[in-house]
């Protein structure tokens, strides 16, 4: 994961979602336990109007018309399920009263008219299922819990979820236990609700994040970007400096690579003045020695012929040594250089040069073609190449360029004798003559291979469709 854009992402969706989950995990708690709590307040009301309304003890019974009004005003308050009308509903609510240790049933709301029947007739009150409630509560406590109970109906298999209020309280000798069931479904689906609601937030705000994101990186990572593409076009050679304006983040950046760059031209220009200064002082003393072995000592005609020979070998060392080490090298910071107007100038130049003899140069190369080359450089190769296609043409030499990849293939040909050798790539090296050539043209190949190869390009000599000599470079633009 190399991208900046990916990780800020990546990480700020990470943190929003934690975020969103925690916080709403939080909220879910505390909605329940205030939903259980308002339940619980209000169940335990109901259980307090019961046991103000609600006769209790054995020897009571419901048979006077203020007793019945008062409970079916109590059950109609609270909205109690009657009889079998809304069993398993979301709504169901209903209470009864049993006795805390034998579970004996004292009264309930279904059937509130009906009370156990000694004789072992069928009675509604058998019909109301009681919870498994054991507890431990002290008279006067209450709690509220969530329980199980079978379905009425028998065709159904999923339990009953109720949330179960009880309380004990002493009713003359006795411990009872009053009972305040209301179906824990409606309970559930607004905790659904919520929950529901929570998730459509935490994709809701994903998104929102997401979008911000992805605005937010347009501004901060297009001058990134921006910055990257003058760097690039920098290396292409095809501006100098850093130019744009940039965030305050960036302006360090910008004038450290612009300082990095002058002192790059700085050593650059201090070199090759160094350079030339050495080729001066060596070259003087170097043409001093050959006018002073041809004119001034008396020796043999070979001995003369050998030492002069050895003076201009050793002032083609000087000039291919220095020549060598001005070349740069490949991932050198080198501007674009137009090629089409050198071959102009180069043309009219070598027209003078070879005026007694009847050729032809052709340029075949588009003025938009550009290398990553040294304008000395680029006059110095080029300059080799085409005198040398010049010596040895008959009527034609032809340069032509096309655009790959990589690389601008340039091809120089000539419809003279062609390389008289059965590996041409062998004239390329240092001191490697064609003996049907005239000398000198070693060192000028040798030179022209170090520049092209030094820039990391490459060069190759092949035979001409003019039936001549071609040599085709490949150099990076």
């Amino acid at each position: 994961m190399n991208s900046l854009r990916m990780r800020q992402m990546i990480s700020m969706l990470v943190l929003v979602a934690l975020g969103v989950s925690l916080l709403g995990g939080g909220y879910l708690s505390l909605y329940d336990t205030r939903l259980k709590n308002q339940m619980m307040s209000e169940q335990g009301d109901v259980a307090n109007a019961m046991l103000l309304s609600v006769p209790i003890f054995s020897d009571d019974t419901i048979d006077t018309k203020a007793d019945t009004f008062e409970l079916n005003k109590l059950m109609s308050q609270y909205k109690f399920s009657r009889g079998f009308d809304d069993d398993g509903t979301k709504h169901e609510y209903y209470a009864y009263v049993e006795n805390a240790k034998t579970g004996e049933l004292r009264w309930q709301s279904k059937f509130p008219n009906e009370v156990p029947n000694p004789t072992g007739s069928f009675s509604y009150a058998e019909a109301v299922k009681q919870f498994d409630i054991k507890d431990d509560l002290e008279v006067g406590k209450a709690q509220l819990k969530e329980r199980y109970l079978r379905p009425y109906q028998e065709d159904q298999t999923t339990n009953l979820k109720f949330a179960v209020y009880s309380q004990l309280v002493t009713a003359g000798d006795e411990i009872v236990r009053v009972v305040v069931a209301k179906s824990a479904r409606g309970m559930a689906s607004d905790s659904d609700h919520v929950q529901k609601n929570i998730i459509a937030l935490f994709f809701c705000t994903l998104a929102l994040v997401l979008v911000s994101q992805l605005i937010s990186n347009y501004f901060i990572i297009t001058p990134i970007r921006d910055f990257e593409g003058e760097v690039r076009q920098i290396e292409a050679g095809a501006q100098k400096a850093i130019e744009k304006a940039y965030p305050v983040e960036l302006m360090e950046v910008k004038s450290a690579i612009n300082t990095l760059i002058n002192v790059e031209k700085g050593q650059k220009q201090r070199y090759r003045e160094s350079l030339e200064n050495l080729a001066h002082s060596l070259k003087t003393p170097l043409s001093a020695l050959l006018a002073t072995a041809q004119s001034k000592y008396k020796m043999k005609d070979d001995d003369q012929t050998d030492l002069m020979n050895e003076i201009r070998h050793m002032s083609d060392i000087v000039a291919y040594q220095l020549k060598r080490a001005v070349v740069r090298a490949p991932n050198a910071m080198v501007e674009q250089v137009a090629l089409r107007p050198v071959l102009f100038r180069l043309r009219e130049s070598l027209y003078k040069v070879y005026h007694e003899k009847s050729f032809e140069i052709i340029i075949n190369v588009d003025e938009y073609d550009k290398v990553r080359l040294e304008s000395d450089d680029l006059i110095e190769l080029f300059g080799n190449l085409i005198n040398n296609a010049c010596r040895f043409c008959s009527e034609v030499v032809e340069i032509s360029a096309k655009n790959e990849t990589n690389f601008l293939v340039v091809d120089i040909d000539d419809d003279g004798m062609g390389f008289g050798v059965d590996s041409p790539s062998e004239l390329l090296k240092r001191g490697m003559r064609d003996d049907s050539k005239t000398e000198g043209q070693g060192i000028g190949l040798a030179i022209s291979a170090e520049l092209v190869e030094a820039v990391g390009g490459r060069i190759e000599l092949k035979a001409s469709p003019q039936v001549g000599a071609r040599v085709r470079l490949y150099l990076p633009h």
